[in-house]
């Protein structure tokens, strides 16, 4: 039975952001393809969190490569799966090392 995913605070707003970004550069149809990918990765996650490879593993976050540039990093939980932040792979590293 796949379980829910949920996004923190931190992600939530990092999902508004890249939507923002994503229209004001990009325009509708691609807005739209990107939210349908990231509900399709949700699904994804929720379904089979195991075949994403561990990012942290003593705190047990994994990853998921969402586009190029954009990467879901969550941690499974009993009956949810809480997304921590999507990160911008263009950022300085250590930036996300501080977030997670």
């Amino acid at each position: 039975m796949a379980k829910e995913v949920y996004l923190n605070p931190i992600a939530e707003i990092n999902y508004e952001n890249i939507l923002d970004y994503v229209f004001d550069n990009f325009g509708i149809t691609v807005t739209n393809n990107f939210i349908e990918r990231f509900e399709q990765t949700c699904v994804l996650i929720g379904e089979n969190p195991e075949i994403y490879p561990f990012s942290n593993r003593s705190k047990q976050i994994r990853k998921c490569v969402l586009t190029k540039h954009n990467t879901i990093y969550f941690k499974e939980y009993d009956n949810s799966i809480r997304i921590i932040i999507i990160f911008d792979s263009r950022q300085d590293p250590d930036k996300l090392n501080a977030l997670i």
